[in-house]
């Protein structure tokens, strides 16, 4: 049996202390795609006034992303396997129910890669954008990153789009990740896949990472059943080594309509 049968993905996230839990909070290529695409920023025939589109945040950690996301007019619902960061959310931005943002914004604790754990009300299809911020690098293995996917999808209203950032194989312009997946690749039994480890405590494993190529990351998208995938890949600094350089992959599709 591998390490990648092995491991409990679940339990590594919800190890992780609230302020320590792994965010990206980049958000360029998401303003972009939005400003690109208007109907995601008005909800046309709404009697609101400002009208608010329906926003899931899958993996949100301790919910800047959301509380961001709401301050600019969405409503927003923050989703993690993370008590402790659904906690710390809830209390940092929806504890004062009088500023107009909060109002649009909530947050529960929900297994967003689980076979059935999303509660019956979260899939009805009513959400208009599914925000997922670099989760699929880190959420587990094959399987689960299919049923964060297949999640994403039963979540969308038709024509809804899913947006996400992905980690890219980086081992042609950073010597430390190739050594990485040199080192644990043969372990995992996952090619571009390494175990993302704490310096400070004898580098204990935190997590699994796993580097995807643009191919990978479509054909994936397209088994779920999205349409119009559009892949951006840049190279940028590295998430938790900001001194090295490293690709990235800025992904949206849509939910075809039945």
């Amino acid at each position: 049996m591998s390490a990648l049968e092995k491991r409990n993905f679940q339990a590594d996230w919800q190890a992780f202390t609230a302020d320590s839990i792994p965010t990206k909070t980049k958000v360029d290529a998401l303003e972009a795609f939005l400003k690109e695409n208007p109907p995601l920023l008005q909800n046309p025939g709404s009697s609101q006034d400002p009208p608010y589109r329906r926003l899931v945040d899958l993996g949100c950690g301790n919910g800047t992303l959301s509380a961001e996301m709401a301050s600019k007019g969405y409503t927003v619902l923050g989703l993690d396997i993370n008590s402790d960061a659904i906690q710390t959310a809830q209390q940092k931005y929806t504890a004062e129910k009088d500023a107009t943002a909060n109002n649009h914004l909530s947050f529960q604790v929900a297994d967003i890669a689980g076979a059935s754990s999303l509660k019956p009300d979260l899939t009805s299809s009513n959400f208009h954008l599914v925000v997922c911020q670099l989760v699929i690098s880190v959420i587990g293995g094959v399987e689960e990153r299919q049923r964060l996917l297949r999640n994403a999808w039963d979540l969308l209203v038709p024509n809804g789009f899913l947006y996400l950032s992905a980690s890219g194989i980086s081992d042609t312009i950073n010597e430390e990740y190739a050594k990485l997946y040199e080192q644990d690749s043969p372990v995992i039994g996952e090619a571009y896949t390494y175990f993302s480890r704490d310096s400070k405590q004898d580098n204990k494993i935190l997590y699994q990472t796993h580097h995807f190529s643009a191919v990978e990351l479509h054909a994936l998208l397209e088994e779920a059943g999205f349409v119009t995938i559009v892949i951006d890949t840049v190279k940028e600094q590295s998430s938790r080594r900001p001194d090295q350089a490293a690709y990235f992959h800025y992904v949206t599709g849509q939910k075809k309509p039945k």
